[in-house]
């Protein structure tokens, strides 16, 4: 039998092994692009901190801020138009009661966000492409946190 068979067959079967595992790689490393990327904001409001999270593939990171006097949740996204999504979650003991989304100072329709509630966390869903530099974002609430107000 001929000598080289064998190591012509572990050459082959080597990089058949290579592309394989290369090829799970590549596609983990897209995976995690299109899941966007997670990101956590404390909260401090009222002697008490809320954890907001935001999920997006964005190519910037969000900021987000809570107005405890109108029961508003902000996110702001800076940066050139694109296509992305928006994941955000909100503990139920921050804001609770009927949600609804702005988007550039206007409700959104019902049907273009999906939200969703575990009985702790509040989650709300939407895509966006805006070509304002500013991507101004609302989640309200019809109850929430007061903000507590300093004695003068």
């Amino acid at each position: 039998m001929n000598k080289s068979f064998p190591i012509v067959f572990l050459t082959i079967l080597l990089i058949s092994s290579l592309i394989v595992v290369g090829g799970v790689l590549l596609n983990s490393t897209e995976d995690d692009v299109s899941e966007g990327k997670l990101y956590t904001f404390p909260l401090s409001v009222a002697e008490d901190t809320y954890v907001i999270t935001v999920r997006s593939n964005y190519t910037s990171a969000p900021e987000v801020s809570y107005s405890g006097l109108d029961k508003i949740v902000s996110i702001d996204f800076t940066g050139d138009p694109e296509n992305a999504f928006c994941n955000v979650t909100i503990p139920t003991d921050l804001i609770w009661g009927e949600l609804s989304v702005i988007a550039k100072y206007y409700k959104m329709d019902d049907s273009y966000y999906t939200e969703t509630n575990n009985s702790t966390h509040n989650s709300i869903y939407f895509v966006f492409n805006q070509t304002a530099l500013i991507k101004h974002f609302e989640i309200r609430a019809t109850e929430g946190v007061s903000e507590s107000i300093p004695p003068s």
